[in-house]
């Protein structure tokens, strides 16, 4: 944050600067409007990348279960961390335990997916779990590389919602 800070005042500094040597005065307010607010937006989703992320409170499936108990389902979302927290969805009957935080059925109001990559990198598909909670938001959770296994345990997290 004090980076970003520091940074901006020196970006308008230069600009201020440009514009009184080159006598472009009337081109000043436009420029720093802009750059204010392409921070404020750079800030605005720093932010919001950094509350959507779900910090577990347990590490492994075995804290889980001997924190909330036997779950009646197991949703794998990735084979190479099925002892993890973050590699598992626990189902109970009222409540899901996503990425070792407990999720209310009730709070969820969308299950879909998405592939995280761009063009230019290729990166995991991504399970979004959409909640009503103002403070989560949307749960971004890992799933592999392959859209059929990701689509099957999108199903699978809205068939348990059923129930």
């Amino acid at each position: 944050m004090k980076q970003s800070i520091i940074l901006s005042v020196i970006i308008v500094a230069l600009i201020v600067l440009y514009a009184y040597f080159t006598d472009n005065n009337h081109d000043i307010l436009p420029l720093i409007g802009c750059f204010l607010f392409a921070l404020y937006m750079n800030e605005k989703h720093r932010r919001r990348k950094a509350d959507d992320t779900v910090k577990p409170s347990a590490m492994t499936v075995d804290e889980l279960t001997a924190q909330y108990g036997e779950p009646e389902d197991v949703i794998l979302l990735d084979a190479t961390r099925g002892n993890e927290a973050m590699g598992v969805i626990l189902v109970y009957k009222n409540f899901l335990v996503v990425e070792g935080r407990r999720l209310d059925k009730s709070a969820i109001t969308d299950v879909t997916f998405n592939n995280s990559g761009t063009p230019y990198a290729r990166d995991e598909y991504q399970v979004i779990i959409a909640t009503n909670i103002p403070e989560i938001g949307y749960i971004h959770v890992k799933a592999g590389y392959d859209v059929a296994w990701t689509k099957g345990v999108a199903e699978e997290i809205r068939k348990n919602l059923e129930n």
